[in-house]
């Protein structure tokens, strides 16, 4: 059996104190599995304390040898490349491991080369524009809702987008 080891760390108020706490939720699934296997609490929010908690889990689970990937979010603790905890966990476990980047913070990565390249760089820690939407927000009528693909021009004008991206995942998914 194939095991994906899926983490994601969150500050949480600690059981029984007021203190906010460092907790990894660690999760396996492959084909017909998704167990929850841990909820450590870290001392510190590091790639060291993430990449170590994983691998401990996975040891006390006696799961190493079927984890053939990992799911994380993409903040540099996980995915730095020279040092990120998911090197870390590869290096505890002795193997490569493929690495599955969650969708939604790659999505987060394009949204900002996107806001950068059209509004150029911010000067603060809030980007101006998105502050006012969402000042905004309670003015937008919701009961209307429709996607950029129910406008018959802006579909033709990202059409040859979507399909040049499907022709690419195609080719890729045959070559490799």
């Amino acid at each position: 059996m194939h095991l994906i080891i899926n983490w994601d760390g969150k500050l949480m108020e600690d059981i029984g104190s007021r203190e906010t706490v460092d907790r990894l939720p660690i999760i396996v699934s492959g084909q017909g599995v998704d167990q929850l296997i841990a909820v450590p609490k870290l001392p510190a929010g590091t790639r060291e304390a993430s990449a170590e908690a994983v691998y401990e889990s996975a040891v006390s689970w006696n799961i190493c040898p079927q984890i053939k990937g990992m799911f994380f979010d993409t903040t540099s603790v996980n995915s730095g490349s020279r040092s990120g905890a998911c090197i870390l966990l590869e290096q505890k476990m002795g193997k490569d491991l493929l690495w599955f980047a969650c969708r939604h913070h790659i999505l987060e990565i394009v949204l900002e080369a996107v806001v950068l390249h059209a509004l150029g760089p911010s000067k603060g820690p809030d980007i101006l524009i998105f502050k006012r939407f969402q000042s905004q927000w309670q003015f937008v009528d919701r009961s209307s809702y429709q996607t950029a693909a129910s406008d018959a021009d802006i579909s033709r004008s990202v059409s040859g987008v979507a399909s040049d991206v499907i022709a690419f995942a195609n080719a890729e998914l045959e070559q490799f």
